[in-house]
């Protein structure tokens, strides 16, 4: 009885270093992915115009309104908007950043130029 006690006791213990381990693993490498983030994201959130600035800027006519480019993606690619903001980009203009989900299940993300509409840039499949 005693050797099928000890058995018993090692498996447990085998258990519990294997799932300390495994939590070390994944905690090491969520540090490392904060760590390895681009810089630059955190960048453009200073960038960010506050939803009533956004307003602002369409109100004043400085921007096209989003339901413009929204119309206009919806057009050309099917699907719906899944986010969009408002930068400054270096350049001093303002730009969208829309994520979209074209009608056929692909995410894309479309730059475009705030002041004229125009797609500057997208990506995706």
């Amino acid at each position: 009885m005693n050797v099928s006690g000890c058995s018993c006791s090692l498996r447990i213990q085998s258990y519990v270093l294997k799932d300390r381990l495994m939590k070390r693993i994944l905690s090491s490498l969520a540090v490392l992915a904060l760590l390895v983030s681009p810089v630059a994201t955190a960048q453009s959130w200073s960038n960010s115009f506050s939803p009533g600035q956004a307003r602002e800027a369409v109100k004043d006519g400085k921007n096209v309104p989003l339901s413009r480019i929204f119309k206009q993606l919806k057009r050309e690619y099917g699907g719906y908007q899944l986010g969009a903001d408002l930068f400054s980009a270096d350049n001093g203009k303002s730009e969208y950043v829309i994520d979209w989900m074209t009608g056929d299940g692909r995410k894309m993300r479309f730059r475009v130029d705030a002041k004229t509409g125009r797609i500057l840039e997208k990506n995706g499949a």
